[in-house]
């Protein structure tokens, strides 16, 4: 129940978001310079700013020589299905440039209808480091891009830059107040422009590198191990990064077969239905409690199971009954997973609601490892289940 009421509220914000929106006459499209790109090739993203205004000059900030602080645009990746929206990559907001001057953004005024085409880039190897001339090229997802298609929208946020805040009136959803004499009105979180696809196919080639990072590529049994060192057998311990059944020249396929793994951080698993929609997708950690994002689908694209971790470091799961969408069971579990709050719902031969049973349980179990307190995983499991 308190899962349909937050996406009741989510729907009413929403409405209520876009019906609060306050004019802003600068547009930004997101586009790519090709069609499709193979892993660990230069990913071009195109930028095209428009003053939609006829009558009007209006002002916006560009990338210049800013290299410390917040980022002018930032992009974030989505899955490709359509049942859902997963958020799958989204780029740190800081620039980490190893240079001292601060440098700034540039201020222009754009023409009535005047268009900026602003390039940046993704994989940028050769121009990576130099910072003093490629800041386009200083955008990183922070994990590699394996072969898939993927959803991609740029964010457009001045907020908290110095010049940014002289041009600009910031407000946040609910807000009445109109933009300052002299300055537009803005979000407070930025603009969002237009989402993209981007295919990234896999090469025939057994080395590819990505992000900077070189992987070593293993074929068994019609699937492909990304290793991160040259060993003569296939391993699935931490030196392997990655699994797919893509083949070489291909971003997708029926009954596609997608993991991937990074110590210490986290591991992603897929499944999908023929038509690349989501029918099992989990995120989720070498600890426990493991699991921080997971969405799973029956035959019939219900949902039959929906996980996060929350804000607080908490875990939250909820599982559902289909056909009908009746809430099973509700669980709240504490950062340590020590202790878990569980509210099961009890319905009639009739599908009925007819009381709820609350327990307590634990789902992980302490033990100390090199003077810290947690609980392992055992192994990688491969196969998601």
């Amino acid at each position: 129940m308190k899962n349909i009421l937050l996406l009741i509220t989510f729907f009413l914000l929403a409405n209520t978001t876009l019906a609060n929106l306050k004019y802003h006459p600068v547009s930004f499209v997101l586009s790519t310079d090709k069609e499709s790109y193979y892993e660990g090739e230069k990913i071009t993203f195109i930028i095209t700013i428009t003053n939609t205004d006829q009558e009007n000059a209006h002002p916006v900030l560009v990338p210049h020589t800013q290299n410390t602080g917040q980022k002018l645009f930032y992009l974030t990746m989505y899955d490709k299905a359509n049942n859902t929206q997963i958020q799958r990559y989204s780029e740190d907001r800081k620039l980490h440039m190893m240079i001292h001057d601060t440098g700034s953004v540039q201020l222009r005024y754009l023409k009535p209808l005047e268009q900026l085409v602003v390039p940046i880039y993704i994989n940028d190897v050769e121009n990576y480091y130099n910072y003093h001339t490629q800041t386009a090229s200083h955008h990183s997802m922070g994990f590699p891009l394996f072969a898939g298609i993927y959803k991609v929208n740029v964010t457009y946020n001045p907020n908290g830059i110095a010049l940014g805040d002289s041009i600009y009136t910031y407000y946040d959803d609910f807000d009445k107040e109109t933009a300052s004499a002299g300055k537009l009105a803005m979000l407070s979180y930025g603009q969002i422009s237009n989402l993209v696809d981007v295919r990234i196919k896999r090469s025939a080639d057994t080395i590819v590198s990505i992000e900077r990072k070189k992987y070593y590529i293993k074929t068994e049994g019609g699937r492909y191990f990304y290793l991160t060192e040259n060993l003569p057998q296939i391993t699935t311990d931490t030196r392997c990064q990655h699994i797919t059944n893509l083949p070489p020249d291909s971003c997708s396929m029926t009954n596609e077969y997608y993991y991937s793994h990074f110590t210490d951080l986290y591991a992603e698993y897929i499944n999908r239905f023929t038509d690349g929609d989501i029918r099992e997708y989990r995120r989720y950690s070498d600890y426990c409690p493991d699991y921080l994002y997971t969405e799973k689908y029956n035959d019939f694209k219900q949902k039959t199971m929906f996980a996060q971790q929350l804000y607080d470091n908490r875990f939250y799961s909820i599982t559902y009954g289909q056909p009908g969408n009746k809430i099973h069971q509700e669980t709240y579990c504490s950062a340590d997973g020590t202790l878990c709050n569980v509210t099961t719902y009890i319905y009639n031969k009739k599908g009925e609601f007819v009381r709820k049973e609350i327990s307590e349980t634990q789902l992980c179990t302490i033990v100390l490892i090199d003077g810290q307190k947690r609980s392992t995983r055992k192994g990688i499991n491969l196969e998601g289940e």
